[in-house]
């Protein structure tokens, strides 16, 4: 019995060492709705209240945030690379010079959201909506838009190279 104590006690303690060190930053960012230039890497942040929230040039690399909202958030200069932001709603969120490379978007609310020069390279955005989203300069390249909506998006001098569209087609340029 003693084993399987020591043995489990292990296990959690290996699977919450990243959760542990973030624990006062995660508790700024929900006690204060801020939390710029945090770390927030491998963060369990699911289905929190996060709207407005300001987390400017934080790390929330490979951060879980699955069905959060995010709407009017600040996420400019965040380092997100392989964050999950599915279905999570960022309405109006501020993403300019993100980096998203990697990123699952998948059915997540992007409506109205400012992506200008952000690094979305590889990042899945499957069945977002899109609609009224600036994405000016951004590297789209290899990028899955299938089934995205994308009414009214600003892709101006945006890369998108080897992008999956909408309709399932790839982009060639």
């Amino acid at each position: 019995m003693q084993n399987r104590i020591i043995g489990l006690t292990a296990i959690l303690s290996s699977l919450s060492a990243a959760a542990i060190a973030a624990t006062p930053q995660i508790s700024q960012l929900l006690n204060k709705n801020e939390c710029p230039n945090c770390n927030l890497a491998q963060a369990n942040l699911y289905g929190l209240q996060l709207e407005g929230a300001n987390l400017q040039n934080a790390n929330l690399q490979e951060a879980g945030l699955q069905g959060s909202k995010l709407n009017y958030a600040n996420l400019s200069n965040s380092n997100s690379e392989r964050a999950n932001f599915a279905y999570v709603e960022l309405q109006d969120a501020n993403f300019q010079g993100a980096n998203l490379q990697g990123a699952n978007f998948l059915g997540a609310d992007l409506r109205n959201a400012d992506l200008s020069g952000a690094n979305l390279q590889g990042a899945s955005l499957e069945g977002a909506d899109l609609r009224g989203a600036t994405l000016k300069s951004a590297n789209l390249q290899k990028a899955n838009f299938i089934r995205a909506k994308m009414a009214g998006a600003n892709l101006e001098q945006a890369l998108l190279k080897g992008a999956r569209m909408p309709d399932g087609r790839e982009y060639k340029q």
